[in-house]
């Protein structure tokens, strides 16, 4: 969700795809529907800059959330390492979680929640087709759509990962 770039002031983080998860966290938080924002720090070992979720705190501040509703978990790398880890910061008396995901990710992110023994409240975003009418272009081939199939083969291999772990 966020892209880190050089900037002249050294290193800037500027949103990519599914920034709409942050904002809806942030929403459902400030419409009362969750008690606190659990962000992961995700980063990956080739990743540059901060964790994602240290960026993503300062977005939440900056729209109104205070810091003390926020949570941080530590340094993770899957989706595997998310649901642990959030797992180690939720306490006996927080029954579940709204899990704030892609709508193309979540069938995984739940199971792998699920298994973790979290209870979850699915609430996908970032829907990956908006509505468009199909014309001869919609079967040329494209670059998108090469992209597109790209990330939809990795999306399986990761549920099919899952499904075959949990």
């Amino acid at each position: 969700m966020i892209r880190t770039i050089n900037s002249k002031d050294g290193l800037d983080y500027e949103f990519g795809e599914a920034s709409d998860r942050i904002f809806a966290g942030i929403n459902l938080f400030k419409e009362k529907k969750a008690p606190k924002l659990i962000l992961t720090r995700g980063k990956l070992p080739w990743s540059v800059g901060i964790p994602e979720g240290e960026h993503l705190k300062e977005i939440a501040i900056t729209n109104g959330i205070s810091e003390n509703n926020i949570l941080l978990t530590e340094n993770v790398e899957n989706t595997d390492q998310e649901a642990k880890a959030i797992k180690k910061l939720l306490s006996a008396d927080e029954p579940r979680v709204i899990l704030v995901t892609s709508a193309f990710h979540m069938p995984r992110a739940q199971l792998v929640f699920e298994a973790a023994g979290i209870n979850v409240v699915p609430f996908p975003v970032d829907f990956q087709k908006g509505l468009s009418k199909i014309t001869f272009m919609s079967f040329m081939p494209s670059a998108n759509a090469l992209s597109e199939t790209s990330f939809f083969v990795r999306e399986m291999i990761g549920r099919t990962y899952y499904n075959l772990k949990y």
